[in-house]
C-alpha cells in the first residue's frame, strides 16, 4: 500500500476515485479509455508490475504513476 494515495477523476462529469496499490493503478491503466501509449504510460505499467514483484518499491510505482496521468491529462485531486 502506498504512502498517500492517487486520488483521480477520468473527466470533469467523472466521480473522484482514490488509488492506494500498485495493483489498483495496473488496473487504472490498463482500463484507461485513452490507452495513451507515451513513455510515462508505458514506464508506469512496468513499474508496477515490478512492484508487486516486489523488485522495486511501491513509492517508484506511486511516483510512475503520477507521471503517466499526468501524460495523459488525467485530473488529480488533493489528498484530503
Amino acid at each position: 500500500m502506498w504512502n498517500e494515495p492517487v486520488v483521480i477523476s477520468m473527466g470533469k462529469d467523472q466521480p473522484a476515485m482514490a488509488v492506494r496499490t500498485s495493483i489498483e493503478a495496473l488496473r487504472v491503466l490498463d482500463g484507461w479509455w485513452q490507452k495513451v501509449d507515451g513513455p510515462a504510460f508505458q514506464n508506469a505499467i512496468n513499474v508496477c508490475i515490478a512492484a508487486i514483484r516486489h523488485e522495486t518499491s511501491e513509492e517508484d510505482a506511486r511516483a510512475a504513476f503520477v507521471s503517466a496521468l499526468s501524460e495523459g491529462g488525467v485530473i488529480l485531486h488533493p489528498v484530503e
